[in-house]
């Protein structure tokens, strides 16, 4: 029995291939990350004790009491085991965003322009939170 082949220009088979590639690389970049900072491999820039003692306090206490930056200034810091595997959260959130503005190529060659531009609207919101230009917004 033959199965048909997916159509490579559907936007729900592109949007999955995506998301399979890229969740199997951010779940590679999370594994190796976290060998790295349970190894000690990479210093973590809080200790593993302090994050036990940090973790309840608000997270504008917890920054200052921590020493650690807010907003993009943890980039910085990817350098260190804790920051590595922030990255690598900030990776899977990322998918989303990736796999959305690919499917945009494949509704225009349909001549699909509301799905485009719905997909469109939806990487400038997803872009817009990433980049906290709303930070008032709850």
């Amino acid at each position: 029995m033959t199965h048909p082949q997916p159509d490579q220009s559907d936007p729900q088979e592109v949007y999955a291939r995506w998301l399979d590639v890229w969740t199997h690389i951010a779940f590679a970049f999370a594994a190796v990350a976290l060998a790295l900072y349970l190894t000690g491999a990479l210093a973590p820039f809080v200790a593993p004790q302090a994050v036990v003692e940090l973790w309840r306090l608000p997270v504008d206490q917890y920054l200052a009491r921590a020493g650690a930056p807010s907003g993009w200034g943890w980039l910085s810091l990817v350098g260190r085991g804790d920051y590595l595997n922030l990255a690598a959260i900030c990776l899977f959130a990322l998918i989303s965003l990736v796999c959305c503005a690919r499917v945009i190529p494949a509704f225009l060659r349909r001549g699909e322009r509301l799905h485009a531009a719905l997909a469109v609207l939806q990487v400038v919101v997803l872009l817009a939170a990433a980049l906290n230009l709303f930070p008032g917004a709850r």
